[in-house]
């Protein structure tokens, strides 16, 4: 853990065009001690015969053989499209036998929130079975989504009323959905009591658009995130650093990978930044004297 006793994951996004095998080996090598696999539409290429019992038994043996463990899951869907039961209890499954016990997705538009409740009361058995969380994430782009501040997700975890519903807070989707109208602290204030998972993403904001970059190098402001949210509340660095956001539209893949070399430096970067963060302030020599 990387941070002063908190769980931090390390997103697979971060090698996208690479096998997951060279995932794990290189989140290891860095110091890591957990990682999320990803599977985000738009993020890398996946199918749902991905989330198949034979796909889950394989990664969970190559994970443990990296010395990895799988706290939370990235397995986005919409929660109000026609499979959406289905497919969700697809992914609970697939992330009981990894040994996660969060696992995040995107809800879906606001104007069909009543299927969104309806498709989660569903599956909310299975989620109690297995014990985990399912985590709501506010989404980056686009507009209308039932989830787009931490405060609409708060409305919808009172819905369901069940512990075993809460938020994952993506801090840089913050930013971004906003159009940097708003920062992730006094988002994540507004609705911390729902909120059980958090991603730290940072983008660089130029007169041409937004970047992915290593955690704390951008205009998120994560020092003060940080600072605000519980220092047991587990988070994942997730680092998209293939796409980018030009005019600040939607996210473009670039067409190749990008070199290893500079994933493991932005990884290396975002991990000290992380720790750096976690350390007690130094006491004031005057003691306590404002």
């Amino acid at each position: 853990m990387a941070g002063g006793g908190r769980i931090v994951s390390v997103s697979t996004v971060l090698f996208d065009g690479y096998p997951f095998a060279l995932a794990l080996e290189e989140i290891a090598r860095a110091g890591a001690t957990h990682v999320e696999p990803a599977f985000i539409r738009g993020y890398v290429d996946f199918t749902e015969d991905d989330f198949s019992e034979g796909a889950a038994r394989e990664l969970a043996r190559s994970t443990a053989e990296a010395g990895l463990k799988v706290h939370a899951l990235s397995a986005h869907m919409d929660l109000s499209g026609a499979e959406a039961r289905s497919m969700l209890a697809r992914r609970i499954a697939f992330a009981e036998a990894l040994g996660a016990r969060v696992l995040i997705t995107n809800a879906g538009p606001e104007r069909a929130a009543d299927t969104v409740v309806a498709t989660i009361k569903a599956l909310l058995p299975r989620i109690e079975a297995w014990g985990g969380m399912l985590a709501v994430e506010n989404p980056g782009h686009g507009s209308g989504d039932l989830a787009g501040t931490a405060e609409q997700g708060r409305r919808l975890v009172e819905r369901i009323g069940s512990p075993h519903v809460q938020l994952n807070h993506d801090a840089g989707n913050v930013f971004t959905y906003s159009h940097e109208r708003l920062q992730p602290a006094g988002d994540y204030l507004a609705a911390r009591e729902a909120i059980g998972h958090a991603h730290l993403k940072d983008v660089k904001s130029t007169p041409e658009g937004w970047s992915f970059c290593a955690t704390g190098s951008g205009d998120v402001d994560l020092k003060h995130y940080l600072e605000a949210i519980p220092p047991d509340l587990p988070v994942s660095l997730e680092l998209p650093l293939r796409l980018r956001r030009p005019g600040r539209q939607d996210p473009q893949r670039a067409t190749e990978p990008l070199p290893v070399e500079q994933l493991r430096a932005a990884l290396e970067a975002s991990l000290a930044f992380v720790s750096s963060a976690a350390r007690p302030r130094p006491t004031s020599a005057r003691g306590n004297s404002a």
